[in-house]
């Protein structure tokens, strides 16, 4: 379900230095094997891209989250534009590949920001494989992509505890994924966790 493009800011936040995410979305090709061994391949797997943070980074250090930052005076106030340069400067996503289909509520970071999730479709499916990017090191450590309908699975949540956050009830919510991919296992929770559920629920 669509939310549409128009601002959703909470008006005790409105007035707060803004920041935006970028929420990139792509379909994986996944092979399946027919009844007659067939290689099949299965277009409609929709994946969330995510990265981590590098471990000695003041500001989030080591946490899983999507690419994106504060908003630039370049941008000229616009949350979509800051989304879309904070993930090429990143992760390399060029925002030709990037149609911006949904802008989320704004929500307050636990550094007083006023944060905008944006969804974007990567139109390129091959751009935004996790190998393919560029990552500033600076500011990644490392990418990956989940299936987006993981984080709509409640069997997949570690945890789910109500916290009381700017006058609202949100449930804090934490995943473990394990990575087929690298190997490793990655902690998604707070914002993140909260967004990337937020639109699994909407996509299934």
């Amino acid at each position: 379900r669509s939310l549409g493009m128009e601002k959703k800011d909470l008006p005790h936040i409105a007035d707060r230095r803004r920041a935006s995410v970028l929420v990139p979305l792509f379909e994986r090709v996944v092979a399946a094997v027919g009844d007659d061994d067939s290689i099949i391949p299965n277009t409609n797997n929709l994946h969330v891209l995510l990265t981590q943070r590098p471990q000695n980074m003041k500001s989030h250090g080591g946490e899983v989250c999507f690419p994106g930052g504060k908003q630039d005076p370049e941008d000229e106030g616009d949350d979509v534009r800051t989304a879309m340069r904070e993930a090429h400067e990143e992760v390399g996503l060029h925002p030709q590949y990037v149609e911006s289909i949904s802008r989320m509520e704004s929500l307050e970071s636990k550094h007083g920001l006023c944060v905008t999730p944006i969804i974007g479709l990567i139109s390129q499916s091959s751009v935004a494989e996790p190998s393919q990017l560029t990552l500033n090191a600076d500011e990644v450590e490392a990418a990956f992509a989940v299936p987006l309908e993981y984080f709509a699975d409640p069997e997949n949540c570690d945890s789910a505890i109500p916290v009381n956050w700017g006058g609202k009830i949100f449930l804090l919510r934490t995943y473990l994924y394990d990575d087929p991919e690298s190997g490793r296992q990655f902690k998604i929770w707070g914002f993140t966790a909260h967004v990337v559920h937020e639109v699994a629920m909407r996509a299934f």
